[in-house]
C-alpha cells in the first residue's frame, strides 16, 4: 500500500494538469531526499534503458565524450554513464533539490540548475545526442510537452540544429508502464 500511496501523491500530482511549473519544481525538490529509494520501488529502469541508447551510439572514445544529462535529477544516469566509463558529465535539472541530491555523487563536471531550452545544444558538439526518456503516458498527452517541449523539439529540427534519429518505446520503467525514448543528433 505504501507504494501506491507514493505513487498517488508525488508521481500523479507531477503528471496532473493542475500543476504550473514552479509547483513541479518545488515537489521534485521536496521528492529529491527519497527520490532514488522509491524509485527502487518501483522497478525504475529509465536511466538504465538510455544508458543502453547512448552506448548504441558512442561504441569507443567514450572517456572522451561529454554527455549532457538532461532532467539529471538526482544523478541515476550518470552513474550508469560513469560505469560504462563516460568521464565528462554534465547535467541540468530545474529542481536545486534534485541537483543537491546529484551532486554527492561527484559524476558531474557542471551542473545547471534550469529547464530545457535550445540552449543545452550549445554544450553539445556536431554529432553529439541527446536521449530524452519518460513515461509515454502523461509525456505524449500533458500541456507542458505538448503545447511548449514537442513545439520547441520540432523548432530545432526545422531550423536544422538537430534530428530525430529514433523512437522507442518499451514496457517496464516503472511499474511496467509504456516508456518512451527520443533521440536527436545535434548538427
Amino acid at each position: 500500500m505504501e507504494k501506491e500511496s507514493r505513487y498517488e501523491t508525488t508521481v500523479k500530482r507531477l503528471i496532473g494538469h493542475n500543476l504550473n511549473a514552479e509547483e513541479k519544481v518545488q515537489l521534485y525538490n521536496d521528492w529529491s531526499p527519497t527520490f532514488e529509494t522509491n524509485n527502487k520501488q518501483f522497478d525504475y529502469t529509465g536511466n538504465s534503458k538510455c544508458c543502453e541508447v547512448v552506448c548504441k551510439y558512442f561504441p569507443k572514445n567514450i572517456e572522451h565524450i561529454v554527455m549532457l544529462d538532461v532532467g539529471a535529477g538526482t544523478g541515476l544516469l550518470a552513474k550508469e554513464l560513469a560505469c560504462k566509463g563516460f568521464k565528462i558529465i554534465d547535467g541540468l535539472d530545474p529542481s536545486s533539490g534534485m541537483l543537491k541530491e546529484a551532486e554527492k555523487k561527484n559524476l558531474y563536471r557542471n551542473l545547471f540548475c534550469t529547464y530545457f531550452t535550445s540552449k543545452p545544444l550549445l554544450f553539445s558538439n556536431p554529432g553529439g545526442i541527446i536521449c530524452i526518456v519518460n513515461r509515454r503516458s502523461p509525456f505524449c498527452e500533458s500541456p507542458d510537452y505538448v503545447n511548449k517541449f514537442f513545439p520547441l523539439c520540432d523548432q530545432l529540427e526545422q531550423e536544422g540544429k538537430w534530428k530525430k534519429e529514433e523512437i522507442t518505446t518499451f514496457n517496464g520503467f516503472i511499474e511496467n508502464a509504456d516508456r518512451i525514448i527520443i533521440v536527436y543528433r545535434v548538427r
